[in-house]
């Protein structure tokens, strides 16, 4: 197969359809960073081949157009695609990848960073779930500050971001009420810190990852537990599918 044309549907084995086969998440721009990635760090996708376009590729997925832009934004800041323009243009699996991956850092594997989210699932899920029961006025007030704090420090530089994001997280433990929950809270940042670490942050992907705090913060302000815990364990499993991608992580 050239690497200079999309790939054609009716011969494209079974690895090939999954990549390209119709999202089923509400995490949709995250997703699609973990799908091309995972793709082309296993080498489903060749080095220079060319996607199918934006408007292909979006009804492919069965997503927003905008949607797919943001994702394809997020691999192209990674290094893992390029676009070119002129009449032989589109979105190319960046020529240089296996350069690109090979200087990539991974202390952590794919399973262990499975297990990882899991266990945040738990701790900062019921930490969100027991904060909109028990948060106060002012202590509401401090967590959009440092909710807004996050989303500022998305342009700066990483270690900025980092310390903002793991700051509001902490927060929400403390209004939990629960001194272990706080304390499970600061394990999981400090692991998350060391993976984040060891992989390209986009900015782009630093402010998609921001959008997630909104319905956190929302459903604590209306005391709905539930929906703040699932608001969490959303924003959790977006970050476990770009960190994937961008890892270039095989699936666990």
């Amino acid at each position: 197969m050239s690497n200079s044309v999309a790939p054609d549907a009716a011969t494209l084995d079974a690895p090939r359809l999954r990549v390209f086969a119709p999202l089923q998440t509400s995490n949709t721009s995250e997703l699609i960073v973990r799908r091309i990635g995972e793709a082309i760090g296993s080498g489903v996708l060749d080095p220079g081949e060319r996607l199918p376009s934006e408007i292909e590729l979006a009804t492919m997925l069965a997503v927003a157009p905008m949607t797919l832009r943001q994702a394809i934004a997020i691999l192209r800041e990674a290094g893992l695609v390029e676009t070119r323009r002129g009449k032989h243009g589109g979105t190319f699996v960046a020529r240089n990848v296996v350069d690109a991956l090979a200087g990539r850092t991974h202390n952590t594997r794919a399973t262990e960073w499975r297990d990882l989210c899991d266990w945040r699932r738990g701790v900062s899920g019921e930490a969100a779930a027991l904060a909109a029961g028990r948060v106060s006025a002012d202590r509401l007030v401090l967590l959009k500050q440092l909710a807004a704090d996050v989303e500022h420090q998305a342009a700066d530089d990483f270690a900025a971001f980092r310390l903002a994001d793991s700051r509001f997280h902490m927060a929400i433990a403390e209004l939990s009420g629960s001194p272990r929950l706080q304390a499970a809270e600061t394990t999981v940042q400090a692991e998350l810190g060391e993976v984040l670490a060891s992989i390209p942050a986009p900015i782009r992907a630093r402010r998609e990852s921001t959008t997630g705090h909104a319905p956190i913060v929302a459903a604590i302000a209306a005391g709905a537990g539930d929906r703040a815990r699932a608001a969490m364990i959303r924003h959790i499993e977006a970050t476990y599918d770009w960190v994937v991608g961008l890892r270039a992580a095989p699936r666990p």
